[in-house]
C-alpha cells in the first residue's frame, strides 16, 4: 500500500478527462483579474475552475439584466445622465457590485495559487497521459495551431475551445453567443449597416445584449489562444518523458523551443 502511494504523484502538470484537458500553469494574475474585470467568471476560466467560471458568468448575465448596469452603461456614455438613474435598480446593483469585486479578487488570489502549484509540479515532473479513449470520445495530448483556435474564436465564440478539445466550455460558449447574437440583433444590424441603412440598423440594437458582446468575443479569443499554446508545451514534455525514459542513456533534444529563450506560459 506504502508502495502505491509513493509512486502516485503528489501534483500532476495536467489531466486529460472526457472533458478535455486540464492543467496547471503560469499566468500573472494581474491578467487573470482584468479579465474578472472584463466579464465576472472569465478569469476562472483561465484558471481551469470551470464550475465557478460558469456559476460567475451566469450570474454576470442574470443579475445584470435584472439590475440594468449595461442601460446605465449605455446612458453615460451616449451623455442621456437622466436615465441612468431611471433604469437602474439599487438593490439588485448593490448585490451585482459585491459579486463583481469577490469574483476579481478570488480570481486574482486562486492565480497566484495556481502559479506555486504550477512550480511545484513542474519540480515533481509527473508522467503525463498522452492519451484517453472512453466509449463517447477520445482525449489526447496533441499539438495544436494557437492562431486557428483564436480564429475560430472570433469566428464564433466557442468553438476555438471546441477546437481544443474543450467540450463543456465550448459548448457553453457556442450556446451564450447565439443568444447574445440573437437578443442584440446584432448579425442583423450588421447586414442593414453592409446595405447602407444607417438609421434601420441602429434602431434595431439592443443595447443591453451588444455590451455583453466584445467582453465575450475577445475572452474567447484569449482562452483558445493560451490554451492551445499550453498544448503545444505539454506535447513537448510529455513527448520528452517518453523518449527520455524509453532511451535513458541518450540525451533527448527534439525540439528548437528548448534552446529559446525561456518563456512560462
Amino acid at each position: 500500500m506504502s508502495t502505491v502511494q509513493s509512486q502516485s504523484p503528489r501534483r500532476q502538470q495536467a489531466v486529460l478527462s472526457q472533458d478535455g484537458l486540464s492543467s496547471l500553469r503560469w499566468q500573472d494574475p494581474k491578467i487573470i483579474a482584468w479579465w474578472s474585470a472584463s466579464f465576472p467568471g472569465f478569469g476562472h476560466f483561465l484558471l481551469h475552475q470551470f464550475i465557478r467560471g460558469f456559476l460567475l458568468s451566469a450570474w454576470e448575465v442574470a443579475i445584470n439584466s435584472l439590475a440594468g448596469i449595461n442601460e446605465a452603461i449605455y446612458y453615460s456614455f451616449s451623455g442621456q445622465f437622466d436615465m441612468v438613474t431611471q433604469v437602474i435598480e439599487p438593490r439588485w446593483a448593490f448585490a451585482y457590485a459585491i459579486v463583481y469585486l469577490f469574483s476579481i479578487w478570488d480570481s486574482y488570489i486562486k492565480a497566484i495559487n495556481a502559479n506555486k502549484q504550477y512550480h511545484l509540479a513542474k519540480l515533481e515532473g509527473a508522467k503525463l497521459t498522452s492519451n484517453l479513449m472512453k466509449p463517447w470520445t477520445i482525449t489526447n495530448i496533441s499539438p495544436k495551431r494557437p492562431w486557428a483556435a483564436m480564429v475560430s474564436s472570433l469566428v464564433f465564440p466557442g468553438l476555438g475551445q471546441l477546437y481544443n478539445n474543450r467540450i463543456s466550455l465550448g459548448f457553453f460558449g457556442v450556446f451564450w453567443w447565439f443568444v447574445y447574437m440573437s437578443l442584440s440583433r446584432s448579425h442583423e444590424a450588421a447586414l442593414y449597416l453592409v446595405l447602407g441603412k444607417l438609421s434601420k440598423s441602429t434602431a434595431l440594437l439592443s443595447p443591453h445584449w451588444l455590451l455583453f458582446m466584445p467582453s465575450v468575443i475577445c475572452g474567447a479569443m484569449y482562452d483558445a489562444y493560451m490554451t492551445a499554446i499550453d498544448h503545444n508545451r505539454l506535447f513537448r514534455i510529455e513527448q520528452k518523458q517518453y523518449l527520455t525514459e524509453k532511451y535513458p542513456h541518450f540525451p533527448i533534444q527534439l525540439f528548437e523551443k528548448e534552446n529559446a529563450p525561456h518563456v512560462d506560459y
